[in-house]
């Protein structure tokens, strides 16, 4: 997907060894791919340190908007997806001050779209 969105290919991966991508045939795959893979250590995500912070951030974020607007956490899903979609059109600064979605996909994101979270909506349902 990387490859053909982009025209550019993935060059490392950093992993857990939680068994995912421990296999034989993905190890093959990454080998003829040219692909370097970094294993951390078992059970030490200290070691994957921007991931993780990335994962605090999130999750935060979805604590914080499920409680602002007295929702279960039976809106958990949409909360994370709605907290990740937020953060891929805010500017980073490691990116120059591009945001994710720019730096993937080569536009400036819109954000004239957006709504609190949590706010009334209504779907229209064409006759």
């Amino acid at each position: 997907m990387v490859k053909k969105a982009t025209d550019k290919h993935i060059k490392a991966l950093r992993l857990d060894r939680d068994g995912e991508y421990t296999s034989t045939a993905f190890m093959k795959y990454c080998e003829e791919q040219g692909i370097r893979r970094f294993l951390n250590a078992a059970y030490s995500p200290q070691q994957n340190g921007v991931a993780e912070r990335k994962n605090r951030t999130i999750l935060d974020m979805v604590r914080s908007m499920l409680k602002r607007k007295n929702m279960s956490k039976e809106f958990w899903v949409e909360a994370v997806q709605c907290a990740i979609y937020v953060q891929n059109r805010c500017p980073h600064l490691k990116l120059g001050d591009l945001t994710p979605q720019e730096a993937w996909s080569g536009r400036k994101p819109t954000m004239s779209h957006f709504k609190v979270f949590g706010s009334v909506a209504y779907a229209h349902v064409p006759d």
